[in-house]
């Protein structure tokens, strides 16, 4: 199977001036776990999850100052297999999936989880 099956789409991406205040409201009324950050031209900055968010107790720093910057990618014709084992090894829960240097999907381990226990 391939990721782009199980990828979420559309994804909300988050500007770096965004503030953690701003960045909890929007995960709590969106149900996110995580969300990459994109710079003005469009290129990944990098990523905040939910862990990042209950870290931090400074509701106006900004979204570029608690990111995460390495953020694992994949394409969307990429195995499901393959996106879990580089999820395993790096030991994150979220990929961002990119087609033509655009943002175009999520996946997350827990959608993996999913795809495994159908076949079980």
């Amino acid at each position: 199977m391939r990721v782009n099956k199980i990828m979420s789409s559309p994804v909300l991406t988050i500007e770096p001036t965004t503030t953690v205040n701003e960045l909890k409201t929007v995960f709590k009324e969106k149900s996110l776990h995580s969300a990459p950050v994109l710079e003005l031209d469009g290129t990944i900055a990098g990523i905040i999850t939910s862990s990042d968010l209950i870290a931090v107790h400074n509701e106006t720093l900004q979204a570029r100052q608690i990111l995460t910057p390495k953020v694992h990618i994949c394409i969307p014709n990429n195995r499901v297999k393959d996106a879990a084992k580089t999820m395993a090894k790096h030991g994150v829960h979220h990929m961002v999936i990119m087609e033509d240097g655009k943002v175009i999907g999520m996946i997350s381990s827990m959608d993996i989880v999913k795809v495994y226990a159908e076949e079980a």
